[in-house]
C-alpha cells in the first residue's frame, strides 16, 4: 500500500468552482426565487463548454464534489445523522444545540442542517442531469478515438452512479421526494410534487445498472477515490437491501414491499459477483485499515469507496470533520490537534465484544490524549466512562500537526468489504426462506476469522457453527455489523430497515440508565415511533414549493 496522492481531492474543489458551469447555480426549488437576466460571471456555459475529454472530467469531478461538503459526507450525513444510536450519543444531554437537537431526535421542520443536506443533494442532482444530457451528446462521444470514447463513457456512467447514490440519500433521509431527471433551466417548473419512493427507487436501480459496464474495476484504474466497478456493485447491493426493508411510508405505517425477497435475492447475486471477481478482499488487520484511513492511505482491496477530502490550508470546504468529532478526547496542545470528541459511546457495547476479539480496542477508544501526546486511561465503572469514544480515527494514528481546529483532510468510507460479505450473508439468508446456507456461513464466518486474527480460509473456533439456523442466525448477522462496522454510518440505516430503531432505543436508555444513574442519554425519551424514522421535509422548501407535502408526525 502507499501514501495517496490527494490529487483528486484537490481536482474536486477546484473543478467545483470552473468545472460545473451553470449548475453550480442551479438547484431544485430552493436557492433562486428568481431568474438573473445578466449574463453570467461564468467562464464557461453548458452550451458551450462540453467539447473535450477534459472538460467533461471536470464536470464529472464537480458531481463527486458534492459528496466533499460539511452538510454531506464532512460532517452531517457522516456523523450527525447517524447518531443517536444505541452503541453512542452526541455528548450531552442539551436540546438548543445544532447538533444535538438533530441527534436527540428534537429536530424540526425548520433546522439548518436537514435543509443544508436536502439542497447539496438536490445540486448534486441538477449538475449529475447536465452532465448526462451533455457528454452523450459531444462530437467525441461518437466520433472520437476508441480512447476519448471510452473515458467519456466512464464519466457518463459515473454521474448516473452518482445520480442514484444521491436519490438514495435522499431516500433514505427523507423517505418520497420530488424526481427531477432534467437539468435546470430558467423555464422550468420547479414547484414539483414529491415522487413515491418505489419509483425513485427504481430511478436509483436504472442509474446504476447502467452504470457498470463502463466502469474499471479497481485493478484497472489508478489509485483514486473515483468509483469502480466493484464498489458500484456494493452500494447497488445496499440500495436492494434498503428497499427490501421496512421504512416508514406517508401514511404513517411502516412497512417493506411484498416482493423484498427479490430484492435481497439481487443484493446476493451483486455480492457473489463481487466475492467471485477477486479484485477485493479483507486486510488481515482490522486495525491497519483505520491507520491507513488516518495516515490518508488508499487502500481499495477492502475500502471499496471513499469520500475524497483535502483543503490545502484547512478550510471548511472539501474538508471534513471525522477524526476530530469522531476521535478520543486529544488536549488542543497535543502534536495532532485537537478532538472534541462530541461521539460518545456506550460503555455497555464496549461489553459486547469478546476479549480476544481484535476490534474492541481498535472501536472503542477508553482513554483520552493529553498535551504532551500520552494517553490516559479513562476507566470503566466511575463517570470517567462517560467520555469513552469512537477509536478508528484517532488523532494520536493522524500524527500530523493539524492545518485546522476542527477540519481534516481524512476520508470518509462509505464502502468497506467486510460490508460486502455480511451483507451476502444476510441476503442469503432472507432469499433462502430465512435459513442460512453455504455461502452465509463462508460469509459471516470470514469476517468473525479476521476479527480475532486467524486464517480466512480455515475453519476456526470462532465460525458461526452450521447448527445455527433461522432466526438465530440472523441474530449474529446483526451482532456481527454492529461489531464490524460500529460507527461508519450504518447503524441507524439497519435498525430502521429491521423495523427496530425506536425499540432499540428504549432498551439502551433503560440498560444505560441502569448501569449509571443519570447516564447522559435520552434518544429513547425523545425518539417518536412513525416519526424519527425519516427527518422532516425542510421548512423552506415547502415555503418554495407548496406541492411538497410533510412527513408523518411533523
Amino acid at each position: 500500500m502507499r501514501k495517496v496522492n490527494k490529487s483528486i481531492s484537490k481536482n474536486i474543489s477546484r473543478y467545483a468552482v470552473v468545472g460545473l458551469l451553470a449548475a453550480s447555480v442551479l438547484t431544485l426549488a430552493s436557492s433562486c426565487e428568481k431568474w438573473l437576466e445578466e449574463d453570467p460571471y461564468s467562464l464557461y456555459v453548458a452550451e458551450t463548454y462540453f467539447k473535450t475529454v477534459d472538460d467533461a472530467k471536470k464536470a464529472t469531478l464537480g458531481v463527486y464534489e458534492t459528496m466533499s461538503k460539511l452538510e454531506t459526507y464532512g460532517f452531517y450525513m457522516s456523523l450527525v445523522y447517524d447518531i443517536d444510536s444505541d452503541i453512542g450519543h452526541m455528548d450531552g444531554t442539551g436540546l438548543s444545540n445544532d447538533n444535538r437537537t438533530i441527534a436527540h431526535y428534537n429536530v424540526s421542520p425548520g433546522h439548518n442542517y436537514t435543509r443544508k443536506s436536502w439542497t447539496s443533494l438536490y445540486n448534486g442532482i441538477d449538475r449529475a442531469n447536465l452532465a448526462i444530457a451533455k457528454i452523450p451528446a459531444m462530437d467525441l462521444y461518437s466520433n472520437g478515438t476508441e480512447a476519448q470514447k471510452k473515458d467519456l463513457k466512464r464519466c457518463l456512467a459515473e454521474v448516473k452512479f452518482l445520480r442514484g447514490m444521491y436519490y438514495f440519500d435522499l431516500v433514505r433521509l427523507f423517505g418520497d421526494v420530488p424526481l427531477k431527471l432534467k437539468f435546470t433551466e430558467a423555464s422550468d417548473d420547479l414547484k414539483l410534487a414529491r415522487t413515491d419512493r418505489e419509483t425513485v427507487y427504481d430511478q436509483i436501480i436504472t442509474d446504476m445498472k447502467e452504470a457498470i459496464d463502463d466502469i474499471p474495476e479497481v485493478s484497472q484504474k489508478v489509485n483514486d477515490e473515483r468509483v469502480s466497478k466493484g464498489a458500484v456493485k456494493g452500494i447497488l447491493a445496499r440500495v436492494y437491501l434498503y428497499r427490501g426493508g421496512y421504512s416508514l411510508r406517508q401514511d404513517g405505517t411502516r412497512k417493506r414491499p411484498a416482493n423484498y425477497k427479490d430484492y435481497y435475492a439481487e443484493t446476493a447475486r451483486l455480492t457473489k459477483e463481487i466475492m467471485e471477481s477477486g479484485e477485493h478482499s479483507l486486510n488481515l488487520s482490522f486495525e491497519n485499515i483505520f491507520r491507513n484511513y488516518c495516515t490518508l492511505k488508499l487502500e481499495p482491496k477492502e475500502s471499496m469507496f471513499e469520500v475524497a477530502f483535502y483543503n490545502a490550508t484547512g478550510d471548511n470546504d472539501n474538508s471534513s470533520y471525522v477524526g476530530s468529532w469522531n476521535s478520543p478526547i486529544c488536549d488542543a496542545a497535543a502534536p495532532f490537534g485537537r478532538a472534541n470528541s462530541f461521539y460518545k459511546v456506550s460503555p455497555l457495547f464496549y461489553k459486547k465484544f469478546a476479549a480476544t476479539d481484535t476490534r474492541k480496542k481498535v472501536t472503542i477508544a477508553t482513554f483520552q490524549i493529553t498535551a504532551t501526546g500520552d494517553t490516559t486511561t479513562l476507566k470503566a465503572g466511575t463517570n470517567n466512562d462517560r467520555k469513552w469514544a469512537p477509536g478508528k480515527w484517532r488523532r494520536n494514528w493522524q500524527g500530523t500537526s493539524p492545518k485546522s481546529t476542527n477540519n481534516t483532510d481524512l476520508n470518509w468510507t462509505l464502502l468497506r468489504y467486510s460490508d460486502v460479505l455480511l451483507m451476502r450473508a444476510e441476503a442469503e439468508w432472507m432469499s433462502n426462506n430465512e435459513q442460512p446456507n453455504v455461502a452465509a456461513y463462508l460469509a459471516i464466518n470470514q469476517v468473525r476469522r479476521r476479527a480475532y486474527g486467524l486464517p480466512l480460509g480455515t475453519v476456526s473456533a470462532v465460525d458461526i457453527p452450521t447448527t445455527v439456523t433461522g432466526l438465530p442466525f440472523f441474530e449474529k448477522i446483526k451482532e456481527e455489523r454492529v461489531l464490524e462496522l460500529a460507527y461508519e454510518g450504518l447503524r441507524k440505516g439497519d435498525l430502521i430497515r429491521w423495523n427496530i430503531l425506536g425499540e432499540t432505543l428504549r432498551s439502551a436508555e433503560t440498560a444505560l440508565k441502569a448501569y449509571s444513574t443519570g447516564f447522559p442519554y435520552i434518544a429513547g425519551t425523545y425518539f417518536v415511533d412513525n416519526k424519527h424514522e425519516l427527518y422532516p421535509i425542510p421548512t423552506r422548501e415547502r415555503e418554495l414549493n407548496i406541492n411538497l407535502t410533510q412527513n408523518p408526525n411533523y
